[in-house]
C-alpha cells in the first residue's frame, strides 16, 4: 500500500454533508479543483473498482477546506419560482420539459412547487427559462400537441394562471403578497377581499360585508373557509 496515501473516509464524509446540504458534485470538483468523476470517485464508484478508498493528503485537504457554510446555496422566497412553473405549463409546457430547461431533475421541479424556499440559483434558473419561453408556442418548440394540450388541461384544473396574466401585473409574479384572481367568480373574488379586510386590514366584519355587498353570514362562511385552508 502506497504510504503517501491517506484513509478517503473523512473526505467521503465531508462530500457527503455537502451533497446533503445541497451543493452539487460539480460545484464541490470546482471548488477542489478536481473532476466530477474524481469526486464521484469517493461517493459511488464504478462497477470494477467500487468506491475509492485512498486519497492523497493533498487532495484530501483541498475537499476538506471547502467551508459548508461559504458554499451553502442561499435560499429565496418560493412565490414567484411556483407562479413561472404554473404559468409555463398553463402555456402547455409539459414538466419534463421544463426539467430540462430548468437544467434539473423532473422530481425537483415537483418539489419547487410545494416548498416555501428555494436555492437563490434554482430561481434564477427558473426566471431565466421563464423570460425565454413564456412567449414560445411549445408545439414549435418539440413539444408534441397531446402533451401540451395535457399540460394545459391539468393547468386549467388547477386554476394555474398563465403568462399572459401575469404580463398584466409585471411586479406581481414574485409578491406573496399579491392574490391572483386568475379564473376566480365574482362571488370568490369577493371572499377573497373579504379575508383580506377582516384578517388584513383589520376591518370589522360587519363593514366589510357592507363595503363588498355581502352579508354577514357570506363574510363569515369565508373566513372559516379560509382558516380551514
Amino acid at each position: 500500500m502506497n504510504s503517501r496515501y491517506i484513509d478517503a473516509e473523512p473526505t467521503r464524509q465531508h462530500i457527503l454533508a455537502l451533497l446533503a446540504a445541497g451543493i452539487t458534485t460539480n460545484r464541490i470538483s470546482q471548488r477542489a479543483g478536481m473532476t466530477h468523476w474524481d469526486i464521484q470517485q469517493f461517493v459511488k464508484g464504478d462497477r470494477t473498482r467500487g468506491r475509492q478508498r485512498r486519497i492523497s493528503p493533498a487532495r484530501a485537504a483541498r475537499i476538506l477546506a471547502i467551508d459548508l457554510a461559504a458554499v451553502t446555496p442561499s435560499l429565496v422566497d418560493a412565490t414567484g419560482t411556483r407562479r413561472r412553473i404554473e404559468a409555463l405549463t398553463a402555456a402547455g409546457w409539459p414538466m419534463e420539459r421544463l426539467a430540462e430547461h430548468f437544467g434539473v431533475s423532473l422530481k425537483y421541479v415537483a418539489e419547487m412547487r410545494k416548498q416555501d424556499k428555494v436555492r437563490d440559483v434554482s430561481a434564477q434558473a427558473v426566471t431565466r427559462a421563464y423570460e425565454q419561453l413564456k412567449d414560445k408556442r411549445p408545439e414549435t418548440r418539440g413539444v408534441i400537441p397531446p402533451i401540451a394540450k395535457r399540460a394545459r388541461r391539468m393547468a386549467a384544473d388547477r386554476g394555474w394562471a398563465p403568462p399572459k396574466y401575469w404580463a398584466k401585473f409585471p411586479d406581481a409574479i414574485d409578491d406573496p403578497h399579491f392574490t391572483p384572481e386568475y379564473g376566480m367568480t365574482r362571488p370568490q373574488r369577493l371572499a377573497e377581499e373579504a379575508v383580506w379586510l377582516v384578517t388584513v386590514a383589520g376591518v370589522p366584519r360587519t363593514e366589510a360585508a357592507t363595503r363588498l355587498g355581502l352579508t354577514f353570514g357570506e363574510v363569515d362562511e369565508a373566513l372559516a373557509y379560509a382558516a380551514a385552508a
